[in-house]
């Protein structure tokens, strides 16, 4: 063979063996590097009640955004039975990584679960982390965990706030009351209008609500709710007894029909959003009702919402409500992503997710100052409703540090019975202050 041709072709056969060792080679790099890719995806596991799927949704989308290497995977279970699953599910290992903490005693029971924030997250996301954070939130949260930075509130509520149809008010000619006989005067209004439509709405089927609606009256006289929960002041007393009458009078004057005490916490709701009660009471995050974008978004036609308080019944009462941390995020100590997890939880509670997660109006964030989108409040009902959320939230008399057991199992059924006329006040409170002291609670 001709030596030219014969190192053609050695100099072709070179190159195509070149050429698939060269292209296996790179073939196993992008698959080494594909790999390599795929490991650096962290996934959080975040465990929580509140808020929902659909509420963190876009708070999630936007963290995964701008944190590209990190996934979120959320499970969201029923408050109850949260708080049972929780506690077990930490002690015996379950990989978690973010918990939802509920600022009660919940919290004090899990922290030892959970890792001091004040440790991991400077190091994880920046020394100045928590600036612009409302140092009173912080120092409140810390009580409950051994005075250690064990959890940071995302959000706040307050109870029992009162969302109005505007439209339906502006209709009667009157304004929003402020005190049970201004309310008694719209009521009569209403009914000789609207004999079928309610003058107030609330869940009073559920012992909870009930509760917190006798609790918000008590709220209205000062502080003795904390005095009680955090003093150790009786039951069974006068503040007590005028609370519980003060709730009765309400049905007594025929504002509110003895019928509500046959609706759930999705009945009550379904009556206001149809159009068929003037106001609906219930806590903070059902401020959704103020959004015509979110109204709209959930299929509710009320034209427009406003928001208020309960009006008073006493003279020298003011109007408030009841507030308190309502939902924590916390690290937890076995979790091996913990620099991960603490840049969600900085996203969620100090950084661009605040923003993003106040939209859905669940609740109020701890940051010292912070302005709501104001493109999500359309009328002047709507905003005046937001600012009166607010300073209520900022000037609640008392703490909503719920005791939910001791309300659910004695406290709202003993409201119930009073509002029904079963006992009176008189005798619900011995009953109520024997329960409590005796150590079930």
């Amino acid at each position: 063979m001709n030596k030219k041709i014969l190192n053609v072709l050695l100099v072709v056969v070179f190159l195509s063996t070149s050429f698939t060792v060269y292209s296996n080679s790179n073939k196993e790099k992008k698959t080494e590097n594909s790999k390599e890719m795929a490991s650096e995806v962290v996934e959080l596991n975040y465990w929580t009640w509140f808020p929902n799927q659909e509420q963190m949704e876009e708070t999630i989308t936007a963290f995964e955004s701008a944190n590209p290497g990190i996934k979120i995977k959320m499970n969201v279970m029923e408050s109850s039975t949260f708080q049972q699953k929780i506690p077990l599910a930490l002690s015996t290992g379950e990989d978690i990584d973010i918990v939802g903490v509920q600022p009660s005693e919940f919290a004090t029971g899990i922290q030892d679960y959970l890792t001091d924030l004040n440790q991991i997250m400077p190091k994880a996301v920046g020394s100045n982390w928590a600036d612009g954070y409302s140092k009173k939130i912080l120092e409140k949260g810390k009580t409950l965990t051994g005075n250690k930075l064990k959890f940071i509130t995302i959000l706040n509520s307050g109870s029992m706030i009162g969302f109005y149809n505007a439209a339906l008010l502006k209709e009667l000619g009157k304004e929003v009351p402020k005190t049970i006989d201004e309310y008694e005067d719209v009521a009569n209004a209403l009914y000789a209008k609207y004999p079928d439509k309610l003058a107030g709405v609330f869940a009073g089927l559920d012992a909870w609500v009930d509760d917190e609606m006798m609790l918000t009256i008590l709220g209205q006289q000062g502080d003795y709710y904390n005095k009680w929960i955090y003093e150790n002041a009786s039951l069974d007393s006068q503040e007590y007894i005028d609370a519980l009458n003060g709730l009765k009078e309400f049905f007594d004057r025929g504002i509110f029909s003895k019928d509500i005490m046959d609706l759930g916490y999705g009945d009550a709701s379904e009556t206001f959003a149809n159009g068929n009660a003037l106001v609906y009471y219930m806590g903070s995050w059902e401020a959704p009702f103020l959004s015509s974008k979110l109204r709209s978004k959930n299929g509710i036609k009320l034209e427009d919402v406003g928001a208020m308080a309960l009006p008073v019944v006493q003279d020298g009462g003011v109007p408030t409500i009841r507030s308190y941390m309502d939902c924590g995020l916390g690290i937890v100590n076995s979790s091996k992503k913990q620099d991960a997890a603490a840049k969600f939880v900085a996203f969620c509670s100090t950084g661009d997710g605040v923003s993003i997660l106040s939209k859905q109006f669940v609740g109020t964030p701890g940051m010292e100052s912070f302005d709501m989108d104001q493109s999500l409040l359309t009328s002047d009902s709507a905003r005046k409703g937001w600012d009166t959320l607010i300073y209520l939230m900022n000037n609640a008399t008392a703490d909503r540090k719920n005791e939910s057991s001791f309300g659910s199992a004695v406290q709202g059924p003993a409201v119930q019975e009073v509002i029904l006329g079963t006992k009176t006040a008189e005798e619900v409170v011995v009953k109520m202050q024997k329960e409590w002291t005796s150590g079930n609670y």
